[in-house]
């Protein structure tokens, strides 16, 4: 076997899958592998093992943090070994992709008061810099708390993108409209009435993907389909509150000019539902 890689591709073979000791065993092996392997064959050494191993490792601590249901306790545990924001290892984008589907599992089959709040935080402070953006693209799973009582989900989201944050807010509004569409419309309005936030449509953009199937595309590597039963139920009255939202919010010729790129019908949210044609 590759050298740089000997830890991993021990680690691989030996890991029982449910075992959690094996799970500690195979974080370290991964941080050191990728670390050898980023020191002696730079970024696209790197990129190779990824894609060979990342969805194996990641579906064995999934596994090892599941077994008996989800093990919070477990999972901070590995998070206090590899937190988010250091820079210092390698092990983010396999954890925050687990933390994200917890998070998910979690409110579906139980609600959001039942995540822990210490999970929301980690995946919060997750950064493309120090994590990597296969750890931050799993982070948008932040939008699943609507509702928790000691998470701020909308006023976080919004503050994040008035500081400048954009593309991490656009990810939170789209899972925070799978979760509940009436919230994500909420959450829209607020971005694009804030006088700090400058994206307008590329926030309309997010919430395509709630009005077409019923799990985010992120964290990759997961079937939720496959062990959740969950559906996004999008009624017609909250069809007709985002076209006045984008109406309300959008300059109409804009909305005219974007029409054919996007899935809403802008043209007619700006000749209906715009301040002008209220009855």
């Amino acid at each position: 076997m590759p050298r740089d890689i000997a830890p991993l591709t021990s680690a691989l073979e030996d890991a029982i899958p449910g075992e959690p000791n094996d799970v500690y065993n195979l974080l370290a092996a991964w941080d050191q592998s990728t670390e050898t392997a980023l020191d002696r064959g730079g970024g696209s050494r790197f990129r190779k093992i990824t894609d060979q191993s990342l969805a194996e490792v990641i579906d064995l601590v999934d596994t090892g943090a599941t077994a008996d249901g989800i093990d919070w306790a477990f999972l901070e545990e590995c998070i206090d070994a590899y937190p988010s924001g250091v820079g210092d290892h390698h092990c983010s984008s396999i954890l925050a992709n687990v933390v994200a589907r917890c998070v998910i599992r979690t409110r579906i089959r139980e609600d959001a008061d039942a995540i822990p709040p210490w999970a929301l935080e980690y995946l919060a402070a997750v950064t493309v810099d120090d994590d990597g953006e296969w750890a931050w693209e799993s982070t948008a799973a932040f939008g699943w708390a609507l509702g928790h009582p000691a998470i701020a989900v909308l006023d976080r989201t919004l503050t994040r993108a008035e500081n400048g944050d954009d593309s991490w807010a656009m990810g939170v509004l789209t899972h925070a409209t799978f979760t509940d569409p009436e919230a994500g419309i909420d959450l829209l309005e607020r971005l694009l009435q804030s006088p700090d936030v400058i994206e307008d449509l590329l926030f309309v953009r997010q919430l395509e993907p709630p009005f077409e199937q019923d799990f985010p595309d992120f964290p990759q590597y997961w079937e939720p389909e496959t062990e959740l039963d969950y559906q996004v139920e999008i009624s017609d009255d909250v069809r007709e509150r985002l076209l006045t939202v984008i109406a309300e919010s959008i300059d109409p010729n804009r909305l005219r000019h974007f029409d054919d790129s996007y899935r809403f019908d802008l043209e007619r949210a700006a000749g209906e539902y715009g301040p002008t044609n209220d009855a």
